[in-house]
């Protein structure tokens, strides 16, 4: 075995499989459908971040984190034929892939984000020559912008080819939300590796790596508010002029860094074989969230969502917390609080690097926000830092306030974007309905924000008084509000009745088999809302949906994961037995097709709590569920990946389960 692949040895090896495959047979193949798109990785520093796939890369975007996904580099035709196996180097964000041809090796590629030019750089080390296209490469639905990017041939010192890549302002980088200034990138090559054409129709360029050593550079920069490449020349020069081995060094280096305290973690409690499969885990997943983490402290939501979501941050910044990153956590509340001194609210999602984009949903002012508060305690709890928590006060208050003004009958309602409602488990419909979740987010999280406002002094009587109330009423009523005949709910339909509905709202259309979110929709009755389109559409045989009551699994489980004072050990008891009940006369943890992809993780981190034996069977579930990368995904439907990868909401989750399994 050679030194690369002892060095390598400790990581799961992506599966061998043709690199065409992901792409649709019957189109261009630099278009590819999220569908499709399983056991990607990310690799990233903060400024320049990029998806992959044994050693294809689908995206490459920034800086800011939340930009179009609009350049790619895949293997060209005469070398995506080839067989490729990968890995990423332990404790670090840096892939190595090997490339054969009919059982001989063609070439070893090494891939990483540098630090110092903020960089793509690709090494390639080859005995074949293996060839490259790099261009426009994004989702079918992005098709429609190609015309927004630019290609010109330039002159750079210390490269042996140079092209620079433009984009305009205003392209999506997700669903409607544009950027509000352009990006800039160059492509560069040195040694063996270099641009041998261009085909302007379709935006693409063919670059050659000759037997020997190449190397291909995506240099990229940071942009200013006017959309203005501030150090692109800079970064390029700084690429020209340091070597590989340097670039490779400081990138490891800052690397080693960061995964110290997880590679701390003990595991001894766990047999040796066992033991080292967690520690992988744990690098796998630490690797997965910091590479997502834009430097103002953000982590997108995985390759699809290229937006910061304050649901999934719960997970993200409870697993850096597990992780022994309370620095990262905290740079995530960074993120929250600069964005409400600015505007004075915080939404369901918010661009990272562009002011004043957020991406609304159904009722913003609630869940999310008890999330914020959760969160906040959680790093308290963890780093003590009381000052920060101080600091950040206002943002808490703002957020509890706000709960407080959904409260109807001792109930909160669901948020647009909530996991059971955006993945299926339950309908839109309930979205007024009282929320178990949300409503046991706001006392939950009330609970420790009085606690620490009164054991430092910090409010008036006024308005202890006011939280607490409410805190105290939604208690009080939480059981007749969410239990019935024994049995725990996650909604209740009465709340609905003592409301008066708003005419218009961010969020879904419900007009029959069209789910789009747009800016604004209108009400047309009962629960039912449209977009301006399907308001003018026939509306004969729409009738408001059933009303019901539903029962799930994963909110049984969720009160566990919080560490829920409002329940007795007897009710969590119970709620976790009706699960178990499931699971072992079905083999499942839910009724339905679909699962959450944190439900094995959650039912880990219960039976871990709980003291239950059964967590040694579904840790080795939860485990097998990974995908080549270590990672796991959005959803899961009959055990198969559906959905987003690369996720840190459900890997945070399940990773933090499987650290609390090992230290039980």
């Amino acid at each position: 075995m050679n030194r690369t692949k002892t060095r390598i040895s400790a990581v799961i090896m992506a599966a061998v499989i043709s690199c065409a495959s992901l792409f649709n047979a019957q189109a261009d193949y630099r278009t590819y459908d999220f569908s499709e798109l399983h056991d990607i990785y990310s690799m990233g520093t903060g400024k320049l971040c990029a998806y992959g796939r044994e050693g294809n890369i689908y995206q490459i975007f920034g800086n800011p984190y939340s930009g179009p996904s609009m350049l790619g580099m895949l293997y060209a035709e005469g070398t995506r034929e080839m067989e490729v196996e990968s890995s990423r180097i332990p404790r670090t964000a840096i892939w190595n892939h090997t490339l054969s041809d009919n059982g001989s090796l063609a070439a070893r590629i090494t891939d990483m984000v540098s630090y110092s030019g903020s960089s793509l750089v690709r090494k390639i080390k080859a005995k074949k020559t293996v060839c490259f296209d790099f261009g426009a490469c994004f989702e079918a639905r992005y098709m429609k912008h190609v015309d927004a990017m630019h290609f010109e041939e330039v002159t750079l010192d210390g490269f042996t080819s140079a092209w620079k890549v433009t984009i305009d302002p205003g392209v999506p980088f997700y669903s409607r939300y544009e950027s509000k200034g352009g990006y800039s990138y160059y492509i560069a090559t040195k040694g063996k590796a270099s641009v041998e054409s261009y085909d302007a129709d379709r935006k693409m360029m063919l670059i050659k790596a000759g037997k020997g050593t190449g190397y291909i550079y995506v240099i990229s920069a940071s942009m200013e508010k006017e959309g203005v490449a501030s150090d692109l020349d800079d970064n390029a020069r700084t690429i020209a002029g340091t070597s590989w081995r340097k670039l490779f060094r400081e990138c490891r280096k800052c690397w080693y860094e960061y995964s110290r305290p997880q590679a701390k973690l003990d595991f001894s409690a766990l047999d040796r074989n066992e033991g080292k499969k967690l520690s992988e885990a744990v690098d796998d997943i630490g690797t997965l969230l910091k590479s997502q983490q834009d430097k103002d402290g953000g982590v997108l939501a995985g390759v699809v969502y290229h937006m910061v979501y304050v649901r999934d941050h719960y997970g993200v910044s409870r697993s850096f917390l597990a992780l022994g990153h309370t620095d990262e956590a905290r740079k995530v509340l960074e993120f929250y609080f600069s964005i409400w001194q600015k505007y004075g609210l915080i939404h369901n999602a918010q661009a990272a690097g562009w002011e004043g984009i957020f991406h609304p949903h159904e009722n913003d002012d609630t869940e999310i926000t008890g999330y914020l508060i959760v969160q906040a305690f959680d790093y308290f709890e963890k780093s003590g830092d009381a000052e920060f928590i101080k600091k950040i006060l206002p943002m808490l208050e703002w957020a509890a306030k706000a709960q407080q003004a959904c409260i109807v009958d001792g109930m909160l309602p669901f948020n647009g974007d909530e996991t059971y409602i955006a993945g299926g488990v339950i309908p839109r419909s309930v979205m007024f309905h009282g929320s178990a979740e949300a409503t046991l987010l706001f006392i939950e999280g009330g609970r420790k924000l009085l606690d620490f406002v009164t054991g430092n002094n910090l409010w008036s009587e006024e308005q202890v008084a006011s939280l607490k109330g409410d805190i105290d009423n939604c208690t009080e009523l939480y059981r007749s509000n969410f239990f019935a005949d024994g049995k725990f709910y996650i909604n209740n339909p009465s709340r609905e009745e003592k409301i008066e509905f708003p005419q218009t709202r961010p969020g879904v259309c419900l007009y029959p088999g069209y789910l789009e979110h747009y800016p604004v929709t209108y009400h047309y009755k009962g629960s039912l809302y449209f977009c301006e389109e399907c308001m003018k559409r026939d509306m004969t045989g729409i009738e408001i949906p059933e009303i019901k009551r539903y029962s799930i699994p994963s909110a049984k489980l969720f009160p566990f994961y919080i560490d829920a004072q409002l329940f007795t050990e007897e009710e969590k008891a119970g709620m976790l037995q009706e699960v178990i009940d499931l699971y072992q006369s079905t083999g499942k943890i839910s009724s339905q097709n679909t699962i959450l992809g944190y439900d094995y993780g959650m039912f880990l981190y219960a039976l871990v709590k709980s003291g239950n034996p059964l967590a040694d069977e579904v840790y080795e579930k939860m485990m097998a569920q990974r995908d080549s990368t270590g990672a796991w995904v959005e959803y899961y439907v009959e055990g198969v990946p559906s959905g987003c990868p690369c996720r840190p909401w459900e890997s945070g989750i399940n990773i933090e389960a499987a650290i609390t399994y090992a230290s039980r």
